[in-house]
């Protein structure tokens, strides 16, 4: 039998800087045989004897500088400025004033204090219409639904931070009477080019109090966050047609659609351009980059006309398993993505030892099983041998190694540049800023352009025939887009 490329050197996790971290993500790394990073083991062990370190928020820019060629990290530099609220309100108001209502997929909204001023004067033209609005406060560091509230009347305004005001969304579509929002996982292992992979799973999270804009000072009505509604007298009750706890996955939310006589296919390709589209607003932020990612939730409101609305994105989603729909989604995910990276599955049988190139070929990158993807990037392919007792790249492969199963082709929705190679030497570091090639406006503008055919085909081949089947949907867009990709849609 052949030997193991890592010569009996396993592939190194590391953990935020405690080793502390989601039980799920945790399971699933000592699942593909990776061990556990000892930050006390004594000795002269290097401190940088990692393969990858998940951290729950970012790494300061220095980090990036010292990265080795076999080490990777879960951010990106600069590219949690869009999981800030008042940095994403900015962000795509700026696009939408460029490109127009393609854009028109996030609720009006201001930045405090600096467009208090701002805000007075809608509420008033308001007023001085008869209309009347429901607003929504959000501080813009704060997460799991903490600060947020309701309000009628600016009177009713008060902050003693940075926050978001928006314009609450009236009609959102209900499940039993029951609001909810989509949870949607995106991995980015590229803005240059931009690569977008969407996961095919999510999650459906529930108020757990019947909504009502009668009643705006209970959260349960009105906020979807798990882990505020797990706390609320009705998380454990069995509520009409949700039933109990509080999430569903998309597989059970779009069969209750289906059941519910909706048509959903063109929900799912507007929310495939609003993925793409926020992240690209601020691609042209975010330097070039190697041996990182980005892992995001973004967080969807669908109204009564099944119109996606963007909410949030958030930083390092959470991983718990507050119930048995969390593992059913969060750990095929998890493993996927790292599938899709191509990080190693060591001594557990499975022999994938496909993994970093130090001199990489450019492919059409696909998702496995379970993803859709937007984007072209290069798939790194290659084998390990050892250094300091963690796996580094090497040219050669020295064991048997079997690809994983086939995914469907790439859609490619940028015209960047692809990324430069590595350095043969495996003591380089990433190329990082200063002097990154940021993607400049026509190349935006393609992507853009190239969406907005996206959402353009889908409407009309939706309008011209209303209830196909996802295949001949699927088959359709292929046809009008004269593209080979698959098109992305939840199961069913």
């Amino acid at each position: 039998m052949s030997a193991s490329p890592f010569h009996g050197r396993p592939f190194v996790f590391r953990v935020n800087d405690n080793g502390g971290g989601p039980h799920l993500l945790l399971q699933v790394c000592v699942e593909r045989g990776w061990r556990e990073y000892n930050s006390e083991a004594g000795g002269a062990a290097p401190r940088d004897t990692w393969n990858l370190w998940w951290r729950t928020s970012g790494f300061p820019l220095s980090h990036y500088k010292q990265l080795k060629a076999w080490q990777f990290t879960n951010h990106i530099p600069k590219g949690s400025m869009i999981c800030r609220k008042d940095n994403l309100a900015r962000y795509l108001r700026c696009m939408r004033k460029v490109y127009g209502p393609i854009y028109d997929f996030s609720p009006l909204g201001y930045n405090l204090p600096l467009e208090y001023t701002k805000l007075v004067a809608e509420c008033t033209r308001q007023r001085r219409n008869r209309e009347s609005s429901v607003w929504i406060c959000k501080p813009v560091s704060q997460s799991q639904g903490r600060g947020i509230f309701l309000f009628r009347k600016v009177s009713e305004l008060t902050y003693d931070s940075n926050a978001v005001v928006q314009q609450y969304i009236e009609n959102p579509l209900l499940i039993g009477g029951y609001k909810f929002d989509l949870r949607l996982y995106v991995c980015i292992p590229s803005y240059h080019p931009l690569t977008v992979y969407l996961y095919r799973e999510g999650l459906a999270r529930f108020g757990t109090d019947k909504f009502s804009l009668s009643d705006l000072d209970n959260p349960f009505r009105h906020l979807t966050n798990s882990s505020l509604n797990k706390l609320g007298r009705g998380y454990t009750q069995k509520k009409d047609r949700v039933g109990a706890g509080c999430k569903w996955s998309l597989r059970q939310l779009r069969h209750y659609l289906h059941q519910a006589g909706h048509s959903d296919w063109l929900l799912w390709q507007k929310v495939t351009a609003l993925v793409v589209l926020t992240v690209l607003s601020h691609s042209p932020s975010v330097p070039t980059t190697a041996n990182c990612f980005e892992f995001y939730g973004f967080d969807v409101l669908v109204d009564s006309s099944l119109r996606p609305w963007l909410l949030e994105v958030n930083l390092s989603p959470a991983l718990g398993n507050d119930c048995d729909v969390d593992a059913a989604v969060k750990k095929p995910m998890l493993h996927d993505m790292f599938d899709l990276l191509g990080l190693p599955v060591c001594n557990t049988g499975l022999s994938l030892f496909a993994v970093f190139s130090v001199a990489p070929v450019e492919v059409e990158a696909a998702p496995p099983a379970g993803e859709g993807v937007i984007g072209r990037r290069r798939r790194p392919a290659g084998a390990q041998e050892e250094r300091g007792g963690v796996a580094v790249p090497r040219r050669t492969l020295d064991a048997p190694a079997r690809r994983p199963r086939e995914p469907p082709p790439a859609t490619r929705c940028s015209s960047a540049a692809p990324t430069a190679p590595q350095s043969s030497d495996p003591e380089a570091r990433p190329p990082t800023t200063p002097g990154h090639a940021a993607a400049t406006p026509r190349e935006v503008r393609d992507v853009v352009a190239a969406v907005t055919r996206y959402v353009k085909a889908a409407r009309d081949i939706y309008r011209r025939s209303p209830q196909l089947s996802d295949a001949d949907y699927s088959a359709a867009m292929r046809d009008a887009l004269a593209i080979s990709a698959e098109v992305w849609v939840p199961p069913c």
